[in-house]
């Protein structure tokens, strides 16, 4: 590929595995619920051969195959959950915070220390939210 650029050759020979990769997940995702109703046909059938009805709680499991799991319940964080979260993010902040400080005094501070401020900025209000929520939280629970 003499005629492409060095990031053109790059993306010529990485584009057709990501596209292999993605689709061997697409090819999985639609094979194992596949393979699950089928196993189930062939439980069907062992139950058939014997003339047995089968019991209510494999007709249930059988039925269950295929459809979507119950949403989660909602889950009310904690005073504790809501400080880790505080701490987390105020040491991201103050981490992206260093790096503008770095980064300011060198002649010309780039892309990076714009994105640095972002980030500072972003998790000091995460941080915030946070704080709110866990001084408002009653009981330990919100």
């Amino acid at each position: 590929m003499p005629y492409l650029d060095h990031s053109a050759q790059v993306v010529m020979v990485v584009l057709p595995f990501a596209l292999l990769f993605v689709g061997a997940i697409v090819i999985f995702t639609l094979w194992m619920p596949f393979q699950a109703k089928l196993k189930a046909i062939e439980v069907l059938k062992s139950y058939a051969e014997r003339g047995q009805e089968p019991p209510a709680s494999v007709l249930d499991a059988i039925n269950q195959i295929g459809r979507p799991p119950p949403p989660p319940q909602p889950h009310r964080p904690t005073r504790s959950e809501h400080l880790t979260h505080v701490a987390g993010s105020t040491v991201l902040s103050l981490g992206a915070a260093g790096v503008v400080w770095w980064r300011a005094h060198q002649a010309n501070p780039g892309a990076l220390m714009v994105w640095a401020i972002v980030v500072a900025i972003f998790f000091a209000g995460a941080a915030a939210a946070r704080l709110v929520g866990a001084i408002t939280t009653r009981d330990g629970r919100g």
